[in-house]
């Protein structure tokens, strides 16, 4: 409960649709007073505020006699020999009035349905916040997931890039080795070559 009022009847089910100012209007007809009237249109399924309001546009379109029938003139009495009195002063009309109690019950009822109002309007709000935070969740874990996999391919490209460029470089400085050994060794191979075919020329002149 969120005000301090005490609650005295919880409100159930459905409110009846409009206002029951035809049925307020025939109950003070019957002489029913509003403390009557509130729980005979409660029964019939109308919530307080619609009571309270009919109430009110019933007072503000009866309002009451100057003077209520139990205060009606009595019947007139033969002449006395009494002392002339004062007239008595006009009483002021009488105020449609509720009791207290019923007035805080009827004004605790209308703010716990607008509290109520209220409560699931930031309900759905949560629920919508709950749901958007999980997708930005989802969306982050996913960037960060494809991060870590370019990372990875990145790491692996560059390796393969590596390994690449140390495989020429061997390949290179194996040739080079190569080369030198042919530097060195092609003159006496040349010798060679040139001694075996002058050899070969010098035999065939013979025979």
């Amino acid at each position: 409960m969120v005000f301090g009022f005490g609650k005295k009847k919880e409100q159930q089910g459905q409110a009846a649709p409009g206002l029951p100012i035809d049925q307020v209007t025939a109950l003070k007809q019957r002489g029913m007073s509003n403390d009557q009237i509130i729980p005979e249109m409660e029964k019939q399924g109308y919530n307080s505020s619609q009571i309270f309001d009919a109430l009110n546009q019933v007072s503000l379109s009866n309002p009451p006699s100057e003077q209520p029938p139990d205060m009606a003139q009595p019947d007139a009495l033969p002449p006395q020999d009494f002392p002339q009195q004062q007239p008595l002063p006009e009483h002021p009309p009488l105020q449609p009035q509720i009791d207290k109690d019923k007035i805080e019950e009827i004004a605790e009822a209308i703010i716990d349905e607008k509290w109520k109002e209220f409560e699931e309007d930031v309900k759905v709000i949560i629920d919508w916040k709950e749901k958007t935070e999980a997708k930005i969740n989802q969306f982050e874990q996913q960037i960060k997931d494809l991060t870590s996999s370019l990372n990875t391919l990145h790491k692996s490209v560059m390796g393969k890039i590596t390994d690449y460029d140390k495989n020429i470089t061997d390949v290179g400085v194996e040739i080079k080795a190569m080369e030198k050994v042919f530097q060195k060794v092609l003159p006496s191979l040349t010798e060679n070559v040139n001694k075996l075919d002058r050899m070969t020329k010098s035999s065939k002149l013979k025979k």
